[in-house]
């Protein structure tokens, strides 16, 4: 993406015109292109050069549309059906329950279960009420804050917890990580480094903590991706042609750390985690999911984040790179280009974790950020399952 760009013009007016449709599933691209006074040569290259395709711009709008509607009583499921482009009501029902599990009254039953509101205050009454980190956490996270962090002093903390070692020794001796270590210091020098030690440590805390208050399938999956998330940032550096400007310390804990709102958002003691556990299941699309989340739950997934970020004093510059995203996310800032592969890769890492197979949405996407060989990074992303 061109940072210069003031805006994404065409994506924005195509969307206006599949809004305005009484039957938006209908809409051709060829009667879009018509409708806008574009070619079809001209509308392809315009929307190839704003990182899109009018297919992922009509199944997002598609999909944002059907968990949207769901939220409200004012449209009849039979209306919303056929505005999918469902010939019947009971052929719809039948593709959301294979894909959410439940039907569409169902979902709408437990989005419209309690005010955002009251389900905002819930959120932060749990996350006020975690647990403390322990205690090799705390001396990781105190240390590097006093950037007192070198190789020598994280072996002595991890060595002193015996199951965190054990957990740093099994995360290094993964096959993605190349040669087995002998030991901690091969572990943490060769194979992860102090900073990954650091996140993952964090990590490993937050799931200790809500192992008793999330479902198993939730905590093993997401806690899975957030691990991976270091790797899969690696391989995509590699594949990226332009030399981008990462922070690749910030970054890397931006991607490890922007989904932990699952884990607010899906606790027992949520008044909407069953919600949740739904759309997780049904939504495939991150933006999508965090659309229908702040509308239902009160709160952004990015915000969820934020909070239990705050709440066990996490870096500050962190906290606000993730808001920064959540704004770019919702297109009420501007993003960098650097922004755009990292919501990018947010979406493939929830993807994966969250269960889903078909990743033809996502393999266009990265063809439009020019990212080759997504076979590779799509064979790592399977690693979670």
């Amino acid at each position: 993406m061109n940072s210069s760009q003031p805006s994404l013009l065409l994506t924005v007016a195509v969307n206006r015109l599949l809004s305005e449709r009484d039957l938006p599933a209908s809409l051709t691209i060829e009667q879009c292109a018509s409708e806008l006074a574009i070619s079809m040569t001209s509308f392809r290259r315009k929307l190839t050069q704003e990182e899109t395709s009018y297919k992922l711009i009509q199944s997002k709008f598609l999909n944002e549309l059907c968990v949207n509607v769901l939220l409200t009583k004012q449209t009849k499921i039979e209306e919303l059906a056929i505005r999918l482009g469902y010939s019947e009501r009971s052929t719809f029902e039948r593709a959301f329950r294979q894909k959410f599990g439940i039907t569409p009254s169902q979902f709408r039953e437990l989005s419209l279960a309690s005010s955002a509101q009251s389900n905002y205050v819930k959120l932060t009454e749990i996350a006020a009420n975690m647990p403390p980190m322990p205690d090799s956490c705390q001396q990781l996270l105190r240390e590097k804050d006093q950037d007192n962090l070198n190789l020598q002093r994280v072996i002595d903390i991890v060595s002193q917890d015996v199951i965190f070692s054990g957990r740093i020794m099994g995360q290094a001796s993964k096959a993605i990580y190349g040669k087995t270590p002998k030991n901690l210091q091969e572990a943490i020098s060769r194979n992860l480094g102090i900073q990954t030690i650091v996140n993952f440590a964090v990590v490993f805390a937050v799931k200790d903590a809500l192992q008793n208050h999330l479902e198993q399938v939730i905590i093993e999956q997401y806690s899975q991706a957030f691990l991976l998330a270091p790797k899969f940032f690696q391989l995509v550096r590699k594949r990226v042609a332009k030399n981008l400007n990462f922070d690749i310390a910030l970054t890397e804990q931006v991607l490890v750390f922007s989904l932990l709102g699952v884990f607010l958002l899906s606790h027992k003691s949520a008044y909407k985690h069953e919600m949740m556990l739904y759309s997780l299941q049904g939504i495939d699309d991150l933006g999508s999911l965090n659309l229908h989340i702040r509308e239902s739950m009160g709160i952004s997934l990015y915000s969820a984040s934020s909070l239990m970020l705050s709440l066990w004093h996490i870096d500050a510059s962190l906290v606000k790179q993730i808001g920064h995203l959540d704004k770019v996310s919702q297109a009420v800032a501007k993003g960098s280009e650097q922004d755009e592969l990292v919501l990018f890769m947010l979406s493939c890492l929830y993807f994966s974790a969250a269960g889903h197979r078909d990743f033809s949405v996502l393999e266009q996407k990265a063809a439009c950020l020019n990212i080759p060989n997504f076979d590779e990074l799509k064979q790592l992303l399977l690693a979670l399952t």
